[in-house]
């Protein structure tokens, strides 16, 4: 717990360049593996504080330790410099994920993972001349820039070369080598988005070993060896995330255990070069990065304690600073992170540890996070032929996949058991392994899960009939894939384009792409339109802008707000307005959406617009209340969770998180409508259709 506590806010806090730099290569989740080992053979608390300092001293040469009243270490003198460097979080930049909208930059500095959003253009790529492979080369450039520029070239993350550029110079010249087994050699150079005004060439002479050779003669389009080429990157300080920031003074103290408080500067002087004060190591000599030699993604490092315990250790972390629907206090928060080590610690198998995080992101009640383990994918991506419903009261037929299953059981039986465990018995475990709301939760893990497996083994189960209500028993084997695992909840046996009727089309949105037919269709008053979101949109839909067909007047969203963080208690909610301009003021067709508990993020968006500007009736369900950019982690051994990282709310204010979109008109299966295969949500639109009450669009708010 001490460790976990120390490490996070380190790690997410500590302004210095050698925290920072951890960032690089997985250098964090290598230290928490080295750190979580230690942690684990200190024998008791005065043992580990001094382990806590051998760890942490370096890359946070401010820490101070105390263990009780005595004072272990702490900050040496202030080092006075023009410059003070702190960190700021937008959402939290997870280096290891796809994290978009997220940002953990620091002020006056440049942090490294920033070259990861640099634009990367080709300068130039060229033939390497026979018998010039690996031979010395110089190459002038040409540039322009109204401010001084640092430029560094760079193979691979080794550094070759750094210029220092001013608005009077107007050229640069690079003298490298050339690669030694490469036919092809390039030059790239990457810049950031608001670069301003820079113009960067080189001359059409490079000299390779003494001799001159024409650029324009040795040109080759083809791609190069990206690892062999060199790399320029334009080096800037970070740009602000917002105005407010740490300050010189502003400390993190910690309560780590009964015995042990910690503390850090959250701002620290430094000049161009350095933070201070100086650490006693550098990236490369730092002993508690070390590699244990597998892979980041293989899978035997689950296989490790300490890789299983850094792990729980990170997500924590991250979900106690960033995860916007935290449903804990802080004693409730630490009581997760304590209970979920102990579940590690108790478990003997991977099995047992990977239902222990399973547990944990249960907890979090969060709809948006999609727990993945790439050691159990194979066991659970294959299930019966048979696909459930759920009803008031338990788990249905709504589907069988194999015809020779056909003569056993029927659509409408009830699950009644499964290898011998009551549906029941089997639900206190299975519900952890999904999140959010209760529907959620029973559509993912009750819906698309209780039948899952490994490819064709054998599952024995119970269904009650419904018409006798004898108890028949079935075998079979998962061999079949659910093609829309988890979103798509709809009786149709057909989900294609089609007119209903002589007024009326269905159009399936989570399966289409936008035909011509649907764009007429829209425009045209005297045409009913039956949306199908019980899933998620096409990204075709969302490309081409649907949403801007439908309205007559432009739309501004505030429902979306954005964490700014600057400490683990320093944070605030940003609103940011999500603008939608029509594409025409044309009169429109009359819109009915049919929505479920599957239907969740981007399409909650924008059924927010239809709801709220009255563009069309909603039937069905309530939306699963999961919106918001999501912020994702990859963690050793190939597991992936995400979480909410933005927060939504409904435009009427409402809360979103869990109760999502609620529809205008409720409708839900019955028992009577699986057995007979109807769709009452289509039948319900038909009936507001042939009533004339549904919603007609008008001009937006």
């Amino acid at each position: 717990m001490a460790f976990a506590l120390l490490s996070g806010n380190i790690r997410y806090f500590s302004p210095t360049d050698l925290v920072d730099s951890m960032n690089l290569s997985a250098g964090w989740e290598n230290i928490m593996r080295e750190g979580t080992k230690i942690a684990r053979e200190a024998k008791n608390e005065r043992v580990l504080a001094d382990s806590l300092i051998k760890i942490f001293k370096p890359l946070e040469p401010s820490l101070s330790v105390k263990y009780d009243q005595t004072i272990l270490t702490s900050a040496p003198s202030l080092v006075v410099k023009d410059l003070v460097v702190g960190r700021q979080h937008r959402g939290l930049e997870l280096y290891s994920g796809t994290n978009r909208p997220f940002r953990s930059y620091r002020t006056n500095r440049r942090s490294l993972g920033a070259d990861m959003y640099l634009n990367y253009f080709t300068l130039m790529s060229i033939k390497v001349p026979e018998g010039k492979e690996g031979k010395p080369f110089t190459l002038k450039f040409s540039f322009k820039t109204e401010k001084n520029r640092n430029i560094k070239s760079f193979v691979k993350a080794d550094l070759r070369q750094s210029f220092n550029l001013n608005p009077s110079d107007s050229i640069f010249i690079i003298q490298d080598s050339l690669p030694k087994d490469a036919q092809v050699f390039a030059i790239k150079f990457g810049i950031t988005d608001d670069i301003g005004h820079l113009t960067v060439n080189s001359t059409n002479e490079i000299k390779i070993d003494g001799q001159a050779f024409s650029i324009e003669e040795l040109t080759d389009l083809q791609t190069s060896n990206y690892k062999n080429d060199l790399v320029l990157r334009i080096m800037e300080n970070d740009p602000k995330l917002f105005l407010e920031e740490n300050k010189i003074g502003d400390t993190l103290n910690m309560k780590l255990s009964k015995h042990i408080e910690a503390s850090f500067p959250l701002a620290v002087y430094a000049d161009e070069q350095t933070t201070y004060p100086v650490s006693t190591h550098s990236y490369t000599s730092y002993p508690y990065k070390r590699n244990n030699g597998l892979s980041y993604f293989d899978l035997k490092q689950q296989e490790d304690l300490d890789v299983r315990l850094a792990n729980v250790m990170s997500i924590w972390t991250a979900f106690h600073i960033a995860y916007v629907y935290h449903p804990f206090d802080e004693e409730q928060d630490l009581a997760l992170l304590r209970n979920t080590l102990k579940d590690v610690l108790d478990g003997k198998t991977l099995e047992d540890y990977d239902f222990a995080l399973n547990k944990m992101m249960h907890a979090y009640q969060d709809a948006h996070i999609f727990y993945h383990n790439e050691s159990f994918r194979k066991e659970r991506e294959f299930t019966a032929p048979i696909t459930l419903i759920y009803l008031n009261d338990g788990f249905y037929i709504k589907r069988i996949h194999d015809d020779s299953l056909k003569n056993k059981l029927q659509i409408g039986d009830k699950l009644h058991e499964i290898e011998g465990k009551s549906i029941k018995e089997i639900w206190k475990k299975q519900q952890f392994y999904a999140t959010g709301s209760e529907a959620n939760i029973i559509n993912r893990a009750g819906v698309f899960g209780l039948f899952s497996g490994p490819e064709n083994s054998i599952v024995n189960f119970k269904v009650i009939d419904y018409k006798s209500k004898k108890i028949q028993e079935i075998q079979t084997i998962r061999n079949y894939k659910h093609q829309r695992y988890a979103l798509y909840t709809a009786l149709l046996d057909r989900q294609d384009n089609r007119m209903l009727n002589d007024s009326t089309y269905y159009f399936n949105l989570s399966e289409n792409p936008l035909t011509d037919t649907l764009l007429n269709f829209i425009n045209d008053p005297t045409k009913h339109i039956i949306f199908d979101v019980r899933g998620y949109l096409t990204l075709d839909s969302e490309q081409k802008g649907l949403i801007r067909k439908l309205i007559t007047d432009t739309v501004v969203q505030n429902n979306m707000s954005s964490l700014q963080i600057l400490s683990p208690k320093t944070k605030w909610f940003t609103e940011g307005p999500q603008v939608t301009i029509p594409e025409n003021q044309h009169p429109k067709a009359k819109f009915y959406f049919l929505i479920a508990e599957a239907t969740q993020s981007a399409p909650e968006t924008f059924l927010d617009i239809i709801k709220y500007w009255k563009i069309g009736t909603l039937i069905g369900k309530h939306t699963a209340g999961a919106n918001g950019e999501i912020n994702i982690m990859n963690l050793p051994g190939n597991i992936t969770p995400t979480f909410s990282g933005v927060m939504v709310k409904n435009s009427d204010g409402s809360t979103h998180h869990l109760n999502g979109i609620s529809p205008d008109i409720e409708v839900d299966y019955t028992l009577d409508d699986v057995i007979h295969q109807r769709d009452p949500y289509i039948l319900k639109a038909l009936e507001i259709i042939a009533s004339g009450k549904g919603i007609v669009p008008h001009r937006s708010k």
